[in-house]
């Protein structure tokens, strides 16, 4: 056997050797039809996946409004003086519980001297006036007097019960009824609730239109808003509504339409509506502003059910919304679907869903992840 020979069965020899001890290369794993994203036990366990079924629901119209929360009227009181003075003492701090009666602030005034001595200057009066009603009357007994004497002493005792009532109309008018001190006038509350702002600083001049306390309850407030006219025929007095406020992520407050206005403004084609909101922890402070969601009673245009799922099952890739839908445990499919409406805590879904799927809700972001890693192992 020549050299060139000998060279060539070596060189055959080497090459069957080296592909003998390269390992096979693993099967590549043939993708189930329907199923997205596989779990092991171990994994599976790990993600702690919350299945739910989707299910019908009534269909209901939706109407979102801005709006701002208020005090009710009746619940908040501005307090302030009648006269023009100045603050002695202020008795109150924000946060303060009272109740009706509460002195607030006391006002020093040289008007609460001046009515003070009107009404005694008139009582003093009316007491002179009766007395000599009574003189006319034994005279006339006596044969003394006249009945045009009798009658103008009558006269003048009238004239002077009605200048005392005026002079204790502005005593209570002042508040000096609720106790007096010196030349100061009480200020109190007329509501039982608690002080929610306070004015007034000791020495400060004030007048019949300052306001130095705010007292309010608080455990109701209103949220006033505007509906476009298109949306008029889906609202309705006593529908539901859920707010939102961005001082409170994440929270939603519950109440319901308690009036619709009667005119709609014919510039910018909206109607006040107001909504009543139960506020028992007083999370929820006037001035604030909030997003209602009311959600209309059902009628004609809205009959029907719709299809739902909760709101954190549903996720978004690319601008698509998709719910991952169990196959079997730990085998899910990712399926694209048409959101509606958003009801309460749920998603109403249009298209992509049977009432009885079974949907991932905890645990969904998980299997979008995975989803991702996999697409992108896939375009390396």
């Amino acid at each position: 056997m020549s050299g060139r020979h000998k060279a060539a069965l070596i060189l055959a020899l080497m090459l069957t050797i080296a592909c003998k001890s390269k390992p096979p290369e693993p099967a590549k794993e043939v993708k189930e039809e329907g199923v997205d994203v596989k779990l092991g036990p171990k994994a599976l366990e790990a993600a702690r996946l919350s299945i739910v079924h989707a299910r019908l629901a009534p269909r209901r119209a939706s109407v979102v409004a801005a709006g701002t929360v208020d005090f009710v009227p009746s619940r908040v009181a501005r307090v302030g003086p009648s006269i023009s003075g100045r603050v002695g003492t202020v008795a109150v701090v924000p946060g303060q519980k009272v109740g009706a009666g509460t002195v607030l602030v006391r006002v020093e005034s040289a008007d609460v001297g001046r009515a003070r001595g009107d009404y005694l200057a008139a009582r003093s009066r009316l007491d002179q006036a009766s007395a000599e009603v009574l003189r006319e009357q034994r005279l006339i007994e006596k044969g003394a007097s006249s009945e045009r004497a009798l009658l103008a002493a009558q006269t003048e005792r009238a004239t002077a019960e009605a200048v005392l009532h005026t002079a204790q109309d502005r005593l209570s008018t002042l508040g000096l009824g609720a106790g007096a001190i010196g030349l100061s006038v009480a200020l109190v509350s007329p509501i039982a609730g608690t002080v929610l702002e306070v004015k007034a600083r000791t020495g400060q001049p004030v007048g019949p239109t300052d306001t130095l306390v705010v007292v309010g309850e608080t455990l109701q407030v209103w949220l006033s808003i505007e509906l476009y006219e298109r949306d008029l025929g889906r609202v309705h007095v006593g529908d539901e509504v859920r707010v939102v406020s961005v001082a409170f992520p994440g929270r939603v407050f519950e109440g319901r339409v308690d009036q619709l206005g009667s005119v709609v403004d014919p510039e910018r084609h909206v109607l006040e509506a107001r909504v009543v909101l139960p506020n028992y922890d007083g999370a929820l402070r006037p001035g604030m502003t909030a997003t209602a969601r009311i959600l209309s009673t059902l009628g004609e245009i809205d009959a029907g059910a719709a299809i739902v799922v909760p709101r954190q099952a549903v996720q978004t890739i690319d601008a698509q919304a998709f719910v991952f839908v169990q196959r079997e445990v730990g085998k899910y499919e990712l399926r694209a679907v048409e959101r509606g409406s958003d009801l309460d805590g749920d998603v109403e879904i249009v298209r992509g869903l049977s009432f009885d799927d079974e949907i991932v809700t905890e645990g969904s972001f998980i299997l979008k992840s995975e989803t991702l890693k996999a697409q992108m192992g896939t375009n390396d």
